[in-house]
């Protein structure tokens, strides 16, 4: 039973892996284009109303293997969204302050970000 449940959460972190990269290179595609012609706080908010939207179809159907979506899954995924659009633009300002472009900034910040996004998904909103 334990070797069924932790081959599972392998499957579940590798098709997290899988379709977080699709959600990414598309939302950093679109950051990275934005980045040059808005400010940092609309470029990243724009992003992240379609990284919010585009992600949580991927992770509820595709990863998480949601049948029913409930409001309050919804709403600890939309509360996750705001704080990482908070924590994204933030940093990507102080990186930009210490001399980094706005662009690298944002590819630094990829990683951090992912852990956060997968740690809350998988531990408080998609938790069964």
């Amino acid at each position: 039973m334990e070797r069924i449940s932790f081959n599972f959460f392998l499957n579940k972190k590798k098709l997290f892996i899988f379709y977080g990269l699709i959600n990414t290179i598309f939302t950093n595609l679109l950051l990275q284009i934005l980045l040059i012609f808005l400010s940092t706080v609309f470029s990243t908010f724009i992003s992240q109303i379609f990284n919010l939207n585009f992600g949580y179809y991927l992770y509820t159907k595709k990863v998480f293997k949601v049948r029913v979506i409930k409001k309050k899954q919804y709403l600890k995924y939309l509360i996750m969204h705001f704080l990482i659009w908070n924590i994204n633009w933030f940093c990507i300002d102080i990186i930009n302050k210490i001399g980094f472009s706005k662009n690298l900034a944002a590819l630094l910040m990829l990683p951090f970000l992912a852990v956060i996004s997968y740690l809350c998904q998988n531990y408080i909103i998609f938790k069964k």
